[in-house]
């Protein structure tokens, strides 16, 4: 039921009661009455609050807020750029690199030094081709988790620039 059929029934449903012209100026006396003890309790909340100061403070703790806001987003923006103009991301990632790179030099230098050993030493060379084997297999690991974290904070680093990059064409 729209608003407007509810203002219709209302209309409609009034009691076709007759009302005498001394009722009607009491009701708008009445009426008038009720309006000035509104309008009064409404003035004296009104004072009430600029008195009390409320409004003003409501206003400076907004403004307050904004300006830590806006502080706080520049001293972001100002670390963000200083950590990419420091370059520490990249330096981070090139000695992730090298870090791979020695662990695969170390891994072929004890390869080497344990296929020596069988020849050098004869009786200890199976326990050392043990030793070896796990060594091996602990340099590999070591080597793949490493390339994978370089190749992971390439890729970081290159979105990271495309980003920037199209930050600045817009």
């Amino acid at each position: 039921m729209s608003q407007k059929d509810s203002i219709r029934k209302k209309k409609t449903s009034i009691p076709s009661k007759k009302i005498t012209p001394e009722q009607a100026a009491k009701a708008v006396k009445d009426t008038a009455k009720s309006i000035r003890e509104v309008s009064s309790s409404a003035r004296k909340a009104v004072k009430t609050f600029r008195e009390s100061g409320a409004v003003t403070e409501l206003a400076e703790a907004v403004r307050d807020a904004a300006i830590t806001t806006r502080d706080t987003t520049k001293d972001i923006n100002y670390t963000a750029r200083e950590v990419r103009d420091s370059h520490i991301v990249a330096d981070t990632a090139s000695a992730v690199e090298e870090t791979a790179t020695a662990a695969d030099e170390t891994l072929h230098a004890v390869e080497d030094t344990a296929r020596q050993l069988p020849r050098a030493a004869p009786r200890t060379s199976r326990t050392l081709r043990k030793g070896a084997k796990k060594v091996s297999r602990k340099t590999a690991t070591v080597k793949l988790q490493a390339k994978k974290t370089a190749k992971r904070g390439a890729r970081r680093i290159k979105r990271g620039a495309l980003q920037i990059k199209r930050k600045k064409l817009k």
